[in-house]
């Protein structure tokens, strides 16, 4: 398995570039144990699964490389209105930590085991201070 601290890495550098994240994490489905899936929502992935995927895959082998990414069973994008991603953000409240979550129906899956690194719904921090928007004149 790909050390978290890496992944980790990865998840600041892509959003840094890209905005911020409301869940990644590692997710071991009981029907493939041993082998991680990298599950993440995200507000600028919702472009459709394929496209989306095929960015983040891009964005992460930028971050930790071709090989580190091949530890992964798959690469998994959710979407925002999900169910499942909307009990996550409600039952667990992780910024930028490690909650290891184990035994739990997540997604309709029967996960063994999961590492969420973070698990919130993303601010708007883009939007102008009312004291900073331009006066009319």
């Amino acid at each position: 398995m790909i050390a978290t601290r890496t992944l980790r890495k990865a998840m600041h550098d892509i959003a840094d570039k890209k905005g911020p994240f409301t869940l990644f994490g590692l997710f071991m489905r009981s029907d493939a144990p041993g082998t991680w899936d990298l599950v993440v929502s995200a507000p600028w992935l919702e472009k459709g699964q394929l496209k989306a995927t095929s960015e983040l895959v891009e964005l992460l082998t930028g971050s930790i490389g071709e090989q580190a990414l091949r530890h992964f069973s798959r690469i998994q994008t959710v979407d925002r209105e999900n169910p499942a991603l909307k009990a996550i953000l409600k039952g667990f409240s992780v910024d930028d930590g490690d909650v290891r979550v184990k035994n739990a129906n997540l997604f309709g899956l029967e996960i063994e085991d999961a590492i969420i690194l973070r698990a919130k719904a993303p601010t708007n921090n883009r939007l102008p201070h009312p004291a900073m928007e331009p006066t009319a004149r």
